[in-house]
C-alpha cells in the first residue's frame, strides 16, 4: 500500500514539473516572438539646403527589446495628426524594418522639397503602434518628430568655434558648407580628422573668406545674425603666407 501511494504521489510530482515546464516554455516562446520597439531619440531636423533633389529619405533608428530573429521583421507607425503639420502630399512613411539577426531598425520616411520650405519649417509627428512582429514598446520612448525645410538648420557650433569661426551665424555656417562640404563638425568629426586634419579644414574655411574678401573690398563676408551681426567673419586658421 505504502509503494502504491509513494508511486502516486511520483506521477503527481512529475505531471506538475511537466505542467510548469510547458508553461515556461510558452511564456519564453511568447517573450521571444512579440518583441518591442521604441525610437533611440525623439526628433530629427532636416534641410534642403545641400540638397539639390526633390526628396530625401530620413531614416530614423529604433532599438527592440526582445530576442533577435533569423529573418527581418517589420514594425508600423501611425500619424498624428494633432502635431503634425506637413501635409500628405510633403511626406510619405516607407516603413520600419529590423534586418534579420539584428537588435536595431530603421524606420524610413521620404521628405519631399517644395517653394514654401524656403521660409517655413513642417513637422511630421509619428508614434509606434503595434504591428504582427512588435509591440510599441514603452509610452516614452515610442513618439518621434521630423522637422525639414530648405533653411540653414546652424548645427550645435562646440566644436567648430575651436577651428573655423569663434561666432555662429547662418552666413558663417553657410562658408562652412561652401568653402569645406561639411554640413557639421563634433567631436566625432574631431576625432575622425584628428587635429592636423581639423586645422587644414579650419585654413581651407579661412582662405575662402580671405579670398572672397580680398575679390570682394567692398563686400566682405559678415554675419548676418546671432551677437556679430553686420561684423567681419573672422576666421580661426588661413594661409598667411598668402593673405599677409
Amino acid at each position: 500500500m505504502k509503494k502504491m501511494k509513494f508511486a502516486l504521489l511520483y506521477l503527481s510530482l512529475s505531471l506538475l514539473l511537466m505542467m510548469s515546464a510547458c508553461e515556461q516554455e510558452e511564456i519564453m516562446t511568447y517573450d521571444t516572438a512579440y518583441s518591442a520597439v521604441n525610437f533611440v531619440s525623439s526628433s530629427v531636423e532636416y534641410s534642403f539646403l545641400t540638397n539639390t533633389e526633390d526628396e530625401y529619405i530620413q531614416t530614423v533608428e529604433v532599438q527592440i527589446l526582445g530576442a533577435a530573429a533569423d529573418h527581418d521583421r517589420t514594425f508600423a507607425v501611425e500619424v498624428i495628426d494633432s502635431l503634425t503639420t506637413a501635409t500628405a502630399d510633403q511626406y510619405e512613411i516607407v516603413g520600419g524594418v529590423v534586418k534579420a539577426n539584428e537588435f536595431k531598425g530603421t524606420l524610413s520616411v521620404k521628405l519631399f522639397n517644395s517653394p514654401e520650405l524656403a521660409d517655413t519649417t513642417i513637422t511630421v509627428a509619428v508614434k509606434l503602434i503595434d504591428s504582427e512582429d512588435f509591440n510599441k514598446g514603452n509610452v516614452e520612448t515610442n513618439l518621434f518628430t521630423i522637422k525639414w525645410s530648405d533653411q540653414v538648420v546652424i548645427p550645435d557650433w562646440r566644436y567648430v568655434k575651436y577651428f573655423f569661426c569663434a561666432t555662429s551665424s547662418t552666413e558663417a555656417y553657410r562658408v562652412l558648407v561652401a568653402s569645406t562640404g561639411l554640413l557639421k563638425f563634433d567631436i566625432y568629426d574631431y576625432r575622425a580628422y584628428g587635429m592636423a586634419g581639423a586645422v587644414a579644414l579650419g585654413t581651407q574655411y579661412g582662405d575662402y573668406i580671405m579670398q572672397w574678401n580680398l575679390d570682394h573690398p567692398d563686400n566682405h563676408l559678415k554675419h548676418d545674425d546671432g551677437t556679430k551681426a553686420g561684423e567681419d567673419i573672422v576666421p580661426k586658421y588661413y594661409t598667411q603666407s598668402k593673405f599677409n
